[in-house]
C-alpha cells in the first residue's frame, strides 16, 4: 500500500499533498524530479492562475529552509539554476521539482507547500545523493615464488558517503573460505577529491609457499549503493625456486660447485641460526578510547627478531604517580616451562589480562603476537599511560620503548522523558525533562528534536554539570512548549553524545494525547420568539474539542432538566482538524415560571465543565433589560441616575419598585406611564436619582419587576462599584494644653473623608490602651459623601504621666490604611518641664493583609501540598484571588471561604508538586478595582 511510502500533510477541510516518506535515493550529477502529487480538490484540473507552489530544502548543515523554487499565477522563479516545474503537470495535480546535475550538498529535506486558493497543504520528502564506487583488483594473475613476497591491492574509487568495507578472504583446497590474519592486512585512509568522493586502497601481503599454489583471493566491497557486495578474485600461482647448476657447468668446474656449496651451506647455517636480527615492534594497536566498564582489546605485535632470548615489559603510569611494571615476559621462560603458550604474570593488574607467546617461523626468525584485555575505569585508566619495553641482543643500545595514553570515556544514560503533566492542553505550556547521568569526561552536547527537527535551542534548559558521589557526571534538561494538535503522534526525544563523538544515546516520548477543551455556539432558541405552552427547542453547538470523550446535560436554572426530551449526537471528528464536535439540542414545553429563567448547558471535558447560557424571555411576559449608569465613574457627592426597561407585556398594568439591601427606595425613583408598541405590547422605563454616599459602599441596589403574567418577580440587581477611600487624620488636640497632676485629660482626634464607614481607633498610654470616650457606630457623611467622625478620650493625669508619649492609631482595614498620631505629656507643675507640649509624629504604614503558610507537614513532590493564605478585611466575592506558580497561572484546586467573625476570607490551593519544584516560588495576587496586594512563598519540599 503506498500508505508505507509516501506522506501526507492536510491544512483545509479536503486538499492533501502526497510526497515519499522513504528517502529518495539518487546518484552524483543525475537529472532528478522530486515528486509532489497534489489531490482533494474538486475540478478536473487545476486553474494554475489560483495555484502556487513553493519549494523549500533544509540540509544537514543547517536548520534554516531555503527557497529553491516558486511558482504563482503562472509565473517561474527558480533559486537554484536548472530547477523548473512543467504547468501541464501540474494541471494535473503534479507539481513535481525537477534538478539537473544533482551535487552532494543538495542533499536534504524537501518541503512541497501547495495553496490552491483558499487552502493550502505541505509535504516532505528526504533526497539523499550517492556515487558508486569502482572497484580495482590488481594484480589481475599473480605468480611468485615460493616463500617470496607480494602484495595485492584492491582499489575502491569516486564513492560517497565515505562509508565503505573491505574484507579479504582465501579459499585454498584444504580450507573453504578462510580468514586472512590481520597482520597481513594494510588499509589506508580514505582520501577525498575534488567533487566530494572518496577513494581508499586496501593491500595483502602474500608469503606463500609451494603447498598455497591454486588459492584463490577474494576482496568483498560494501557500499550502500551496492545491492549486494561486490566480489573480486584471482587466483595464486606458486613456483618452485630456479636453479642454475646444469650437468655440463657440474662436470666441468665440479670442485668450484663443491667448494661454493660448502662456503653456501656456511653462510646459511650463519643466516639462519647465528645471525642476530633485532625485532619489528608495532604496539598498541586498537582503539586506545575506550568505554568505562566495557571490555576492551590493545594487540601489539614484535616480530622478525633471532636469536630467540627477547623479554617485554608492560609498564602503567596514573595521574602523577611513578610508573610501575605490571607484567614480564622472557622467550626462553614461556618456551621451556610454558611450552610456548602462555606467559608468566609478575603482578595481577585487575584492569588487564595479557595474553603472549611465541611463535617461531619457518625462515629461522620469531614472532611474538600478544593480545590486551582491558577491563577500563575511569577513576584508575583515564589519561593513564601504559608502556611497553623490549629487549633484545640485536639491539646496540637501550630496549625500544613505545607508550601510549589511554582515554577512557563513560557514555551518558538518559532516563526515561518524564512530562509535567498526564494531560496535555493546547493553551498551557508543559514541561519535558529528562536527567542525563553516569557520562565521563563533563564535555556533553544535548539536543531536543520533535520526530527529527530539531528544536530551537531558545526553548531548551540545561541544568548545571555535577559530579556524582561515584565520580561521574550528570545534568538535567528540560523542554518547554505549547503543543498543537497536528503535534498528536510526533515523537520528542532528548538526544545526548559526549563532545566529539559521533555516537549519541536518546530517550523519548510521545503525545498520544492532547486535551483541547469545547468550545460553545450561542444557544439557538426555535421558535425565536417562545410562547408559554407551547413547544420549543434549545440547541448549541459543541466544536473543537479532543480527546472525544465529554458529557452534555441541560440545566434549568441551578436544577438539572430531566424530564425534557434530550437529544444529543455522538462525537463526530473532523479529519481536517482532527478534532471532534457534537450538538445537543433541548424540548420542552415552556410554563409562565420560565419566563426570564436562564437555561444553561453544562459540557463536562477531562474534568473541566464549560457552560452557556440563555434566558428564556417568553411572549407576552415583560422582558427587563439590566440597570443602565448615565455615567462610567461614580463618584460620592455627585447626582447618579440608574434606569432599566421594560418591554413586551400585556396587560397594560406593572409595578416597579427600587431597593437598597431588600429595603424599598421610594426618594428619587419613577416609573413611566406604559406605552403601547406595534404589536400590541407595552413597554415603560423606570428611574432612580441619588446620591451615592459612603454608607453605600459594597451595597446593591436592586430593582423588581411584577406583573399579572409572572407567578414571581423579576429582579436585576447591581453594585455601585464605589472607591475605597483612605481617612484624612488630624493631629492630636489635648485640653488643657498644660494640665497639672490630677487634673482631667481631654484628647481628641478628628478623621475625615472615608469610604466605607468602618474604621477602628484606639488610644494608648504608652503601649496600654486607653478607655475610648465615645465611637458611635453611626458614622455620619458628609455634602462630599464621605464619612467623617470625632473621637474622645480622657483621663486624669499623675505624676508618673509626666513625659510619657500618648498614641492614637488609626486603622481603616479596607483601603488597607494605617496611620499613628502621637505626642509627650509635659505637666505644668513640673520644673522639668520643657519645650512644645505637643510633638504630634504622624507615622503612616501599610497593614499587610496577605500571609500565606503551608499547612502540609513535610512536604513532598508527587503528593498534594495545601497552602492557606488569611486576606485581611476583604470578603471573598468582593476581591478577584489569582495563584501562581512561578510566572504560571494556576487554575485548579483553589476555595476561597469567608471567616466567621467577618475578619477577612482565607483562600487555599491544592496541588501535586513534581521534582522541579524544589524550591519554586508560590505566588497569591489579591486584587480590587482600586487596590492591589501579594504575597510569595518560597515551597521547599523534602
Amino acid at each position: 500500500m503506498f500508505c508505507s511510502k509516501y506522506t501526507f500533510s492536510i491544512s483545509e477541510e479536503t486538499l492533501q499533498v502526497l510526497m515519499r516518506v522513504e528517502p529518495l535515493m539518487v546518484s552524483l550529477n543525475d537529472n532528478i524530479s522530486i515528486p509532489c502529487d497534489i489531490s482533494g480538490y474538486n475540478t478536473p484540473e487545476l486553474d494554475i492562475n489560483e495555484v502556487g507552489v513553493t519549494w523549500y530544502l533544509k540540509t544537514p548543515r543547517t536548520d534554516q529552509e531555503e527557497k529553491v523554487f516558486t511558482f504563482y499565477a503562472g509565473d517561474h522563479i527558480p533559486y537554484r539554476n536548472g530547477t523548473s516545474m512543467s504547468d501541464s503537470d501540474l494541471k494535473r495535480g503534479n507539481a513535481a521539482l525537477s534538478i539537473p546535475q544533482i551535487q552532494f550538498k543538495e542533499a536534504g529535506m524537501y518541503k512541497c507547500h501547495v495553496t490552491v486558493t483558499p487552502s493550502d497543504a505541505y509535504g516532505t520528502s528526504v533526497l539523499e545523493v550517492v556515487a558508486q564506487p569502482t572497484v580495482n583488483l590488481s594484480p589481475k594473475e599473480v605468480t611468485i615464488e615460493s616463500d617470496k613476497e607480494k602484495t595485492l591491492s584492491c582499489e575502491v574509487n569516486k564513492f560517497y558517503p565515505n562509508l565503505v568495507d573491505i574484507k579479504w578472504m582465501k579459499i585454498s583446497k584444504n580450507n573453504q573460505d578462510a580468514s586472512i590474519a590481520a597482520e597481513d592486512i594494510c588499509i589506508g585512509a580514505s582520501v577525498e577529491n575534488e567533487d566530494g568522493t572518496f577513494n581508499v586502497t586496501s593491500k595483502l601481503r602474500l608469503q606463500p609457499s609451494l603447498r598455497d599454489n591454486g588459492n584463490v583471493y577474494r576482496c568483498i566491497v560494501s557500499h550502500k549503493t551496492f545491492l549486494a557486495k561486490l566480489d573480486l578474485s584471482t587466483t595464486l600461482i606458486v613456483t618452485a625456486p630456479r636453479s642454475d647448476s646444469s650437468i655440463l657447468i657440474g662436470a666441468v668446474v665440479g670442485t668450484i660447485i663443491a667448494c661454493i656449496i660448502v662456503l653456501s651451506l656456511g653462510a646459511f647455517v650463519y643466516d639462519k641460526y647465528f645471525k642476530k636480527t633485532p625485532p619489528t615492534v608495532i604496539a598498541f594497536i586498537g582503539n586506545v578510547e575506550m568505554k568505562h566498564l566495557e571490555e576492551a582489546h590493545l594487540h601489539c605485535q614484535i616480530s622478525g627478531f633471532r636469536p630467540k632470548p627477547l623479554t617485554a615489559a608492560f609498564f602503567l603510569k596514573k595521574y602523577q604517580n611513578q610508573k610501575e611494571k605490571i607484567y614480564s615476559w622472557n622467550s626462553e621462560k614461556d618456551d621451556i616451562e610454558q611450552e610456548g603458550e602462555s606467559a608468566v604474570l609478575l603482578t595481577k593488574p585487575k584492569n588487564f589480562q595479557f595474553n603472549i607467546y611465541l611463535k617461531p617461523l619457518d625462515n629461522g626468525t620469531f614472532d611474538v603476537p600478544c593480545t590486551i584485555s582491558v577491563y577500563p575505569n575511569v577513576h584508575e585508566l583515564d589519561k593513564a599511560e601504559l608502556s611497553l619495553e623490549v629487549s633484545h641482543e640485536a639491539f646496540q643500545t637501550c630496549p625500544v620503548i613505545q607508550t601510549t595514553q589511554l582515554m577512557v570515556i563513560a557514555m551518558p544514560v538518559l532516563d526515561p522523558v518524564l512530562s509535567s503533566t498526564d494531560m496535555p492542553r493546547p493553551d498551557e505550556p508543559l514541561t519535558l525533562s529528562c536527567r542525563i547521568h553516569s557520562f565521563f569526561p563533563e564535555t556533553i552536547e544535548l539536543g531536543w528534536y520533535k520526530d527529527d527537527d530539531c528544536v530551537p535551542k531558545e526553548k531548551v534548559f540545561i541544568s548545571d554539570v555535577t559530579r556524582g558521589p561515584d565520580g561521574l557526571f550528570f545534568c538535567t534538561t528540560r523542554l518547554k512548549l505549547c503543543f498543537k494538535v497536528e503535534d498528536l503522534g510526533r515523537r520528542f526525544r532528548c538526544r545526548a553524545n559526549l563532545k566529539g563523538s559521533h555516537q549519541h544515546k536518546e530517550s523519548s516520548w510521545k503525545l498520544e494525547n492532547l486535551t483541547l477543551s469545547p468550545k460553545l455556539s450561542k444557544i439557538v432558541c426555535e421558535p425565536s420568539v417562545p410562547e408559554s405552552g407551547k413547544t420549543v427547542t434549545l440547541s448549541c453547538q459543541v466544536r473543537d474539542y479532543h480527546p472525544a470523550e465529554c458529557q452534555v446535560r441541560w440545566m434549568r436554572g441551578f436544577e438539572e432538566l430531566t424530564e425534557a426530551a434530550i437529544k444529543t449526537q455522538n462525537s463526530q471528528l473532523d479529519t481536517a482538524t482532527n478534532l471532534y464536535h457534537r450538538k445537543s439540542q433541548v424540548t420542552f414545553t415552556p410554563i409562565p415560571q420560565d419566563h426570564a429563567v436562564e437555561f444553561t448547558i453544562e459540557v463536562i471535558h477531562c474534568n473541566r465543565t464549560i457552560k452557556e447560557s440563555h434566558p428564556l424571555m417568553l411572549k407576552g411576559f415583560p422582558k427587563v433589560t439590566g440597570i443602565v449608569f448615565n455615567t462610567n465613574d461614580v463618584e460620592y457627592g455627585k447626582p447618579l441616575s440608574l434606569t432599566c426597561k421594560i418591554t413586551d407585556f400585556y396587560p397594560k398594568d406593572i409595578q416597579v419598585q427600587w431597593f437598597q439591601d431588600d429595603v424599598q427606595i421610594k426618594k428619587g425613583s419613577s416609573v413611566e406611564e406604559p406605552k403601547e408598541d406595534k404589536n400590541g405590547f407595552f413597554y415603560t422605563s423606570s428611574d432612580l436619582q441619588l446620591k451615592p454616599s459612603a454608607l453605600d459602599y459594597g451595597r446593591k441596589i436592586g430593582l423588581k419587576v411584577m406583573h399579572k403574567t409572572l407567578t414571581k418577580s423579576i429582579t436585576k440587581n447591581v453594585y455601585l462599584n464605589l472607591p475605597a477611600k483612605s481617612p484624612a487624620v488630624s493631629e492630636i488636640r489635648v485640653s488643657p494644653a498644660s494640665p497639672k497632676v490630677n487634673e482631667t485629660v481631654y484628647l481628641e482626634i478628628s478623621i475625615s473623608s472615608f469610604a466605607p464607614k468602618d474604621i477602628r481607633v484606639a488610644w494608648y498610654r504608652e503601649w496600654v490602651e486607653l478607655p475610648k470616650d465615645d465611637q458611635n457606630e453611626d458614622v455620619p457623611t458628609g455634602e462630599n459623601g464621605l464619612c467623617f467622625c470625632t473621637i474622645k478620650t480622657q483621663f486624669t493625669t499623675t505624676e508618673s504621666d509626666n513625659g510619657k508619649m500618648f498614641r492614637c492609631e488609626v486603622i481603616h482595614p479596607t483601603t488597607n490604611y494605617c496611620t499613628e498620631k502621637s505626642f509627650i505629656l509635659k505637666l505644668n507643675d513640673f520644673s522639668t518641664s520643657t519645650g512644645e507640649m505637643t510633638d504630634p509624629r504622624p507615622i503612616n504604614q501599610e497593614v499587610n493583609t496577605l500571609k500565606i503558610e503551608c499547612i502540609t507537614n513535610n512536604p513532598k513532590a508527587g503528593e498534594d501540598v495545601t497552602l492557606h493564605c488569611f486576606i485581611h478585611g476583604k470578603t471573598a466575592d468582593s476581591v478577584h484571588v489569582s495563584w501562581f506558580k512561578g510566572k504560571y497561572p494556576i487554575e485548579d484546586g483553589i476555595e476561597n471561604t469567608d471567616c466567621e467573625d467577618e475578619s477577612g476570607f482565607i483562600s487555599s490551593l491544592t496541588f501535586k508538586p513534581e521534582d522541579q519544584d524544589k524550591e519554586c516560588k508560590i505566588r497569591c495576587e489579591v486584587s480590587t478595582d482600586d487596590d492591589f496586594f501579594e504575597d510569595t512563598y518560597i515551597l521547599k519540599l523534602v
